[in-house]
């Protein structure tokens, strides 16, 4: 399973289309990005990047990958987003249930 902070890592690279303003953007180094690239591509088993001299850009499927790794962020938000929600009603309906 991929872990949540290397798509994000992605969709935001994707956005600001350098190394050293996704990391600005996330509040971390750019050899943190840099290696989490690395790690989503080894994970993956794909290139995502195409690095060139003082150059890095997304190839077509890293493209691809930043638009599906979006929706699965979404989704992911979804859910915790719905569990909280379901939490809170429980709690609250609790809350109105006479003591014992």
């Amino acid at each position: 399973m991929i872990d949540n902070y290397l798509l994000k890592e992605l969709v935001t690279f994707a956005s600001e289309k350098t190394l050293a303003k996704t990391a600005e953007k996330l509040n971390v180094t750019q050899p943190t990005v840099t290696r989490g690239m690395q790690k989503l591509e080894d994970e993956l088993g794909i290139q995502l990047f195409d690095r060139q001299p003082n150059r890095i850009i997304l190839t077509d499927t890293g493209k691809l990958a930043a638009e599906k790794a979006t929706e699965v962020l979404a989704v992911n938000r979804n859910f915790v987003q719905q569990l909280q929600n379901y939490a809170a009603r429980l709690w609250a309906s609790a809350k109105l249930l006479p003591s014992v």
